[in-house]
């Protein structure tokens, strides 16, 4: 898991609980966190993912969702999906400042993990 607070530091260490619980209980393949400028806070994907510019692209993307609803008089993101091929992806703001990454396929139980989306939001908002 990769993360831009220090390692032994509680925060860092609460992330990491908090995001193997979600991970492990959706059964998805990633969970990220991360500034709206598309700077990493936190990951748990794995060593093998550019999870730096992965963040970066879906500030991008979740930045142009913003802009796109304010043209049609909505104000507020609820959550932006990508469905792809193989995988799904899911955008949800935490907060004016950051935004949650859920990265799902098939197999995932994601209903679990958006059922108790609002309460992973104020806890993870939390603890940084």
């Amino acid at each position: 898991m990769k993360s831009n607070i220090p390692e032994h530091e509680p925060n860092n260490i609460a992330l990491r609980q908090i995001f193997n619980e979600i991970k492990e209980k959706g059964k998805l393949l990633g969970v990220l966190l991360a500034y709206r400028n598309g700077e990493l806070i936190f990951q748990n994907i794995g060593d093998n993912f550019d999870s730096i510019k992965f963040a970066s692209m879906c500030a991008s993307v979740l930045e142009g969702a913003a802009e796109l609803g304010q043209t049609i008089g909505n104000k507020k993101i609820n959550k932006i999906i990508a469905e792809l091929e193989a995988k799904t992806i899911i955008i949800v703001e935490c907060n004016v400042k950051s935004f949650f990454i859920l990265i799902l396929n098939k197999e995932s139980q994601v209903d679990l993990i958006l059922n108790q989306l609002p309460e992973y939001i104020q806890i993870i908002s939390g603890i940084y």
